[in-house]
């Protein structure tokens, strides 16, 4: 499972997810080719002329539990993949990971008007409408600024409040349709709001249901969206089965080709190829494995595709600092230090893909101007035992390879470490990082969940966890997007990190609009997170693409948007491949 960054939204903003293999040729956005064939434009790739009408499946890898992606629980992306096709947002986020779009659906025009105070205004189109026929208006951009503003709405859950914590306010005038946004300090990545698939919600109905938390936290999440205002409206849903969308002809934007979009839930990753050399789905998204990119080439025959990106999703271990023992830096900097992440990758997507690297950066991928290695300079991942026992003995520690005790002389009591159900490549992450663990004298239990969001908020502690593996999806925003994942009480900082430094410095970052010093600002916090061993990046991740070559204008977009980004556009090409 995939989770979704706000901000690179910088997933960090979002960062983007991405996977590549061997052959594949470079591209702007990362590695992306058709079954080998030469890369192209990411924005481009696959494009066609596609014919009305007609029903496509696609697969989502995890059921939808939460309809409100803009809640911590609720942001995850396949649950984003859908409602994306369903609330509009500002600004779509491009495959080539370098720009935004302003969605013309939409908006007319949003441009900043002032510096001093800082000043957005958005211009929404005269026609834009609810499906139950309400105008689009500014009072849906002042709901969506409330809710993930904490001193407009306390009690609300979002998963960041980044930038929207910076408004003064948000006006309407002309019936509505100009909506004036005021900042009280700059906030140079202005475009990541009201948009990245996050989508508005419709304030007229929320209004219904009582306070702002309550139609928030409760009701966008736990109502299947009846009210939208996306080229597609959602027919019905079925827990665990699929998600089904039907075009819609009032759409006040660029209508959909299809006549029917389903989204199959298919959460066993092994189960995809199947499901799409039978031809129940058209197109899958799984996340890469040898045996599947092997039965992807043998069906090559029967026409089917397969795209591969590096993008700006990456791979990592975070610590919950909750858990007493993990309080210790000196604990968490040993783990980190005995983990072997190349070793890792050898074991795991190399096999997939010869060309990924460790990663040594949490805001910026290789790619990205301004990346820079702010791991391995403190020892971090790079499988040295003896360095990692000779932390623990300055620490104090005994029983260092057998049972560890602390100072005090307490036992370190087992660490419980858990992934997503179904991935095999998570499975051998979390038992290679257990086998480091135990040479140190500590004990790792792994499991599953099957409900990352319920998991990284500590909603359910049925779900809960010392140690975790999963990867955050972001967007261009690499400073703003970040940001909630390490700010002290932030909605992504789920492992209830802390560090005034930290915080100062992205506080810093966040309002400047020069990216030169958000890079600088960013990097900085980079190492000291490193020092503090909260987290280790492991690898930019690869993502995969496969479809039957009769789909048309079906792309990677390797950001927290995914390929629906574009879904409108989905057709069966006029002629075939």
């Amino acid at each position: 499972m995939r989770t979704r960054k706000r901000g690179y939204v910088g997933l960090a903003g979002v960062a983007a997810i991405a996977l590549a293999v061997a052959g594949c040729g470079g591209s702007s956005g990362g590695k992306s080719s058709q079954g080998g064939a030469p890369p192209t434009n990411a924005n481009t790739i696959n494009s066609a002329k596609v014919k009305p009408g007609g029903t496509m499946t696609y697969t989502i890898e995890k059921n939808i539990q939460n309809w409100n992606v803009s809640t911590a629980t609720g942001n995850t992306f396949d649950t984003a993949e859908v409602t994306e096709l369903l609330y509009p947002s500002a600004y779509v986020y491009n495959p080539d990971l370098s720009n935004v779009t302003l969605n013309k659906d939409l908006l007319v025009s949003a441009d900043l008007t002032s510096q001093n105070p800082e000043t957005v205004v958005y211009k929404i189109q005269p026609n834009a409408k609810w499906t139950d026929g309400v105008p689009i208006t500014a009072d849906d951009f002042v709901y969506d600024w409330k809710v993930q503003d904490p001193t407009q709405c306390p009690k609300c859950q979002p998963a960041s409040t980044t930038g929207y914590d910076q408004i003064k306010s948000v006006t309407g005038s002309d019936n509505g349709k100009t909506v004036t946004v005021v900042f009280k300090k700059p906030f140079g990545d202005w475009k990541s709001l009201f948009g990245g698939g996050y989508g508005l919600l419709p304030a007229h109905i929320a209004a219904k249901h009582g306070s702002l938390a309550n139609s928030f936290d409760t009701y966008f999440a736990n109502t299947v969206p009846n009210v939208t205002a996306g080229p597609f409206k959602l027919q019905s849903f079925k827990s665990n089965q699929a998600v089904t969308l039907v075009k819609d002809p009032n759409y006040y934007g660029k209508k959909a080709v299809l006549d029917t979009l389903i989204f199959r839930i298919i959460t066993d990753a092994t189960a995809e190829p199947t499901a799409l050399q039978n031809k129940e789905v058209e197109a899958i998204y799984p996340q890469p494995e040898v045996d599947l990119i092997s039965q992807l080439k043998g069906m090559a025959g029967q026409g089917v595709r397969y795209q591969e990106s590096l993008g700006l999703v990456w791979e990592h271990y975070d610590f919950n600092l909750k858990n007493k023992f993990l309080k210790d830096k000196a604990l968490r900097q040993a783990l980190f230090t005995a983990v072997d992440r190349q070793g890792i990758i050898n074991r795991t997507v190399k096999q997939v893909d010869p060309a990924v690297t460790v990663l040594n950066n949490r805001f910026l991928m290789p790619e990205q101007q301004g990346y820079q290695d702010n791991v391995t300079k403190y020892d971090l991942g790079q499988g040295d035992l003896n360095k990692a026992k000779q932390i623990l003995q300055q620490a104090g520690y005994t029983g260092i390879g057998t049972k560890l005790k602390t100072k005090s002389g307490e036992a370190v009591a087992p660490l419980t470490m858990k992934y997503t159900v179904g991935n095999a490549i998570r499975q051998t992450e979390c038992q290679l990082f257990a086998q480091a663990a135990k040479s140190l004298g500590v004990t790792v239990n792994v499991s599953t969940t099957d409900d990352l969001g319920a998991t990284l908020t500590h909603a359910d502690k049925q779900h809960d966890y010392d140690v975790i593996v999963f990867a955050w999806v972001a967007n261009p925003f690499f400073t703003s997007g970040n940001a909630p994942n390490y700010l002290t009480g932030a909605g992504n900082n789920f492992g209830g990190y802390s560090n005034p430094q930290v915080d100062n410095l992205l506080n810093q970052a966040v309002p400047n609009p020069d990216r030169a010093t958000q890079v600088k600002l960013d990097n900085q916090v980079d190492a000291i997170i490193s020092q503090d061993a909260y987290t280790l990046p492991l690898y930019q991740k690869p993502t995969l693409l496969a479809f039957y070559q009769n789909i048309g204008n079906l792309r990677d977009n390797a950001t927290s948007m995914g390929p629906p980004y574009n879904a409108q556009e989905w057709g069966f090409k006029e002629t075939a491949a």
